[in-house]
């Protein structure tokens, strides 16, 4: 016999705990001290991200990234010698930041820190390991573009944006293709050994000596040099307006509905991310209600913010079967329209309330989870108590909020809509449907 669902209590308090910061050297270390913690989470924070390379170095920054992991004797030496202390390497590149760290017990922290510092800061950045890393990212590329996923998403930018923007992240085959080792140890050089950057450090931080691990890290490195933010420049093209990424044979149609947003700056989270959870970011969203439980056209349906220093993207994202592309199109946004007109309900308002408060405690249970946080406000210039800010807007949030949003955060005028589909099977309908100019375009073209 199945047991009745066990009623909600009220929310439990949560504070994000508070850091502690020091000026060591040229750099700034923020660390959370979390008793108990015994694996602690170490991320060097740097400007170096995506948005400073040199448009005809685009895909460096992701390269440089990469070769790190052969650490300072080259040929993937770092993950074994990290090994011995327990430790994982961690890094990524993203827009805005060039993140590198360490996963390690506390009570190996300095050890692993150390490690760490040297591939950071003297990589052996090797010839044959440079070249062989930008032949694995070329061929990862190509790999995830056999995804009409991938392929829709990857679009957006140069639907949207002019510059750096309108590459992916990776720099693209052929860019990466130009890049040389010597290319990426002048990057390597110039925007990450002489820059000093931000240290996070969380875990049990007892007997730690922060200053240390900061002058390990930091050396005689540089301040961190000032980040201005201007907003790049859009692409040229008639709004709204539809591409097809051409997949003969293709039995589903991936679909991407995306416009620029603000900064992240600039935008009001609780209630962009409310309205959006509404939308199409939880189970019981308007999209996925739609879209897979009342027509069955998908497995599922979501949508999100992307937001940077200098600009945004919304987009929605899913998959079809082929022949209910342009439908999938049109019902997506009447739900658009429907919330934009009528706002939320307050069922919808509820769900949003308790979906981004009941779960923060266990949302920052773990060290890598605290470092995040830190992260996100170190490359965005957040408040230190930025978290217990975003919880406190969406504890006050109304259905008026969320109706608001709605209006002032999603433009159906502006949309571009990505198709990674059979062109023969639905150009023609989505032309039909009359919601902009249709293109059509082979994939493998649009970064060759």
């Amino acid at each position: 016999m199945l047991q009745p669902r066990p009623t909600l209590g009220d929310a439990s308090p949560y504070t994000f705990p508070k850091a502690r910061r020091l000026q060591v050297g040229g750099g700034t270390v923020v660390a959370i001290d979390v008793p108990g913690q015994p694996y602690a989470a170490v991320r060097l924070v740097q400007p170096a991200g995506g948005t400073s390379e040199p448009l005809d170095q685009m895909g460096v920054a992701a390269l440089a990234n990469e070769a790190l992991e052969d650490g300072p004797e080259g040929n993937s030496s770092l993950a074994p010698a990290l090994e011995q202390y327990g430790a994982e390497w961690v890094s990524r590149v993203t827009w805005d930041s060039f993140v590198t760290g360490v996963d390690a017990p506390a009570s190996r922290i300095a050890d692993a820190t150390a490690l760490f510092a040297e591939a950071v800061r003297a990589p052996a950045l090797r010839d044959d390991d440079v070249i062989r890393r930008r032949d694995q990212l070329v061929e990862r590329f190509w790999l995830e573009a056999s995804m009409a996923s991938t392929v829709a998403a990857r679009a957006i930018g140069g639907q949207l944006f002019t510059g750096r923007y309108a590459t992916p992240l990776s720099g693209g085959p052929a860019n990466l293709q130009q890049l040389t080792p010597e290319t990426v140890r002048e990057f390597h050089a110039g925007s990450v050994a002489a820059v000093a950057g931000t240290l996070v450090v969380v875990g049990d931080l007892s007997g730690v000596d922060l200053e240390k691990i900061g002058r390990t890290v930091f050396g005689d490195a540089q301040p961190t040099p000032s980040r201005s933010t201007t907003a790049p420049e859009g692409a040229p093209g008639e709004l709204p307006r539809v591409l097809v990424l051409d997949r003969p044979g293709s039995v589903q149609s991936a679909l991407v509905l995306a416009h620029r947003a603000p900064a992240r700056s600039e935008i009001d989270l609780p209630r962009a991310n409310g309205m959006s959870d509404v939308l199409g970011g939880m189970f019981t969203s308007r999209l996925n209600m739609e879209l897979r439980e009342r027509l069955g056209y998908t497995y599922g349906v979501g949508c999100r913010f992307d937001l940077r220093r200098d600009s945004g993207v919304f987009f929605i994202s899913t998959q079809v079967e082929g022949p209910t592309t342009a439908h999938s199109v049109t019902a997506s946004l009447e739900q658009i329209e429907r919330l934009r007109n009528e706002g939320v309900t307050d069922g919808e308002l509820s769900a949003v309330r308790e979906s981004n408060t009941v779960g923060l405690p266990v949302g920052y249970s773990t060290a890598r989870s605290l470092a995040s946080a830190l992260v996100e406000a170190v490359v965005h210039d957040l408040p230190e108590d930025h978290v217990d800010q975003l919880r406190a807007g969406f504890e006050r949030i109304t259905a008026e909020d969320l109706h608001q949003a709605a209006r002032d955060y999603l433009h159906p005028s502006e949309f571009v809509i990505i198709v990674a589909g059979d062109a023969k099977e639905v150009a023609g309908p989505l032309e039909e449907i009359g919601v902009g100019p249709v293109t059509v375009r082979d994939p493998e073209a649009l970064w060759a």
